[in-house]
């Protein structure tokens, strides 16, 4: 009987054992399935780097079709930097499909792997480049691929290369943005055209293209002919004096809630000696004003932020600062246009200011220069090294950029119309019902003292200045898209990092708990165990006995 006993005890302890291992197997199992279809990740990172932005989100949720990535990408021997950006848009793209719905579908093609995919990436403009590998004994260089093409309903989005520059994430929103023109604004640009006849380019001919680039649509300006149909943002740079009849419709297309974006100084550099400059304000400070700012006939010496250049002298070159050229620290924390800005680049800037007509509006500044700031009126020296630095008593703080929204005043409210050019060449008379005097409160103006900070030469990708171009999109998203975007791009690239600030004794006491916490856990693991078995055989034996 003892042994019949015996051997049910030993059987239904068995069953319970190997049911249970059954079971904690199945929860296993299951977990896996949820955690694999939940596709969920929790990020650490400071700035929330590898978290989609909302920005993305809306775009996703507003396709009305399938969106569908073809990612050309090496993938074997490829560097660190290289398969991070890789991996990283992977990750992405499965966030994007859940995000979606099941609307963007994506597929990675390997064309190191086969000449046919090469053939095919190389036609849809995907470009070859170069892989610098870095070993322990050489240094080893490759060719390889890393690009992408978005293709939605028959128009397609080309990324030839995938830029360490800027976030995964907002090239890959960009370009699906651009093919599914979910959001484009059209902007119209009033600048200097330069002379083709001669060779000479304008000097904003990057601007229309970093726009363009962003998926805006371009509308070139004619002040002869301004035609702002259609217009959603207007940006004039360096404008010449303007005839009444275009000052007319800027005017009237800002009070109909249109945003307009100014860069014009108030003075006129000899630009060939740079020498020689005169006092010169810009005839669309006659409709600023009403506005309630101006931008004003002096320049800038900036000598808290002065950029150090080189200057010849008898001697030879002298490396010396020039306050001229001004790095603009002190920008807007609060405007979403400059508040994930550090610094901009301002080259002989004007001042911006209230206008004495004063405004109904809302002012904010957006750039200012630093409190060591002399201004320069009527009688100018742009001769850098024949500077003298200013005594303490001439020193202020100066506006670079300011911006009024809201219920705007017009000239023409006390200022009669001007006789307008209809499309035919006639001309008629305005009404004065026509004539709006007060914007729609959603009317926003812009105005920066600085022309030359958006030149081509300054905003070009390798120069210092590149980072105006920035502060221009986000100008134009904030004005246009609301601001959708902006946190996106200055979304900087960066490891993931829960502090950037770990001390080397904190380093090495993390490297001992990853190294050694695995085993230590198993030893603690197997002791418990083992008290564990230990107690649950003295148990047996009082319940059962020997």
């Amino acid at each position: 009987m003892t042994t019949n006993n015996h051997t049910s005890r030993t059987l239904k302890y068995g069953t319970n054992v190997v049911v249970g291992t059954l079971l904690f197997f199945a929860v296993l199992v299951a977990i896996n399935f949820f955690a694999i279809k939940a596709q969920k990740r929790v990020d650490l990172t400071r700035n929330k780097q590898y978290t989609i932005s909302e920005a993305t989100r809306q775009l996703l949720r507003s396709l009305k079709d399938n969106v569908n990535v073809t990612v050309y990408a090496t993938q074997q021997d490829t560097p660190p930097d290289w398969t991070e950006q890789r991996e990283q848009l992977r990750d992405l793209l499965q966030e994007y499909r859940l995000e979606s719905r099941g609307k963007v579908k994506f597929v990675f093609k390997d064309p190191s792997a086969d000449p046919k995919i090469e053939e095919e990436a190389q036609r849809k403009g995907i470009r070859e480049q170069t892989m610098q590998k870095v070993g322990t004994t050489e240094l080893s260089l490759k060719a390889g691929y890393l690009g992408f093409v978005v293709d939605y309903k028959g128009k397609t989005e080309t990324v030839p290369i995938l830029r360490p520059e800027h976030s995964v994430e907002y090239q890959l929103t960009r370009a699906i943005n651009k093919a599914a023109q979910v959001n484009i604004p059209t902007i119209g640009i009033l600048a200097p055209q330069g002379n083709p006849f001669f060779g000479e380019p304008g000097n904003f001919t990057l601007v229309p293209r970093y726009l363009e680039e962003e998926g805006y649509k371009i509308k070139t300006l004619e002040a002869s002919k301004l035609d702002l149909k259609d217009v959603d943002l207007v940006m004039v740079f360096e404008p010449e004096e303007l005839s009444e009849e275009a000052l007319y419709r800027l005017d009237q297309f800002v009070m109909n809630g249109g945003k307009l974006f100014v860069a014009a100084g108030g003075v006129e550099l000899d630009k060939r000696s740079m020498t020689r400059a005169t006092a010169k304000v810009p005839n669309i400070n006659s409709i600023l004003e009403p506005y309630g700012l101006r931008i004003n006939a002096d320049l800038l010496e900036d000598w808290g932020k002065a950029i150090p250049r080189l200057f010849r002298t008898q001697r030879g070159f002298v490396r010396a600062p020039d306050p001229f050229f001004i790095a603009v620290t002190d920008l807007s924390s609060t405007s979403p246009i400059t508040k994930d800005l550090q610094t901009l680049l301002f080259l002989y800037p004007s001042s911006v200011s209230l206008s004495a007509h004063g405004t109904s509006g809302t002012v904010e500044v957006l750039a200012r220069t630093s409190p060591n700031t002399k201004k320069q009126e009527q009688f100018f020296v742009i001769e850098a090294d024949k500077l003298k630095r200013p005594n303490r008593s001439e020193l202020d703080t100066y506006n670079l950029a300011m911006q009024v929204s809201g219920e705007l005043e017009s000239r023409f409210a006390t200022v009669d119309p001007p006789v307008l050019t209809n499309d035919d060449g006639t001309t008629r008379a305005v009404l004065a019902s026509e004539v709006r005097r007060r914007s729609d409160p959603k009317a926003s103006v812009i105005v920066v003292g600085c022309p030359l900070a958006f030149y081509n030469e300054i905003i070009n990708p390798g120069s210092d200045g590149a980072i105006n171009a920035i502060f221009l999109l986000n100008v134009a998203d904030a004005l246009t898209r609301g601001g959708e975007m902006i946190r996106l791009r200055s979304k900087q690239v960066e490891n993931a990092m829960l502090r950037p600030d770990i001390t080397p004794a904190e380093a090495g006491i993390a490297q001992v708990l990853v190294i050694g916490s695995v085993p230590v856990l198993l030893i603690v693991l197997g002791l418990v165990k083992f008290y564990f078995n230990k107690w649950k055989r003295l148990r047996y034996r009082e319940l059962y006995g020997a």
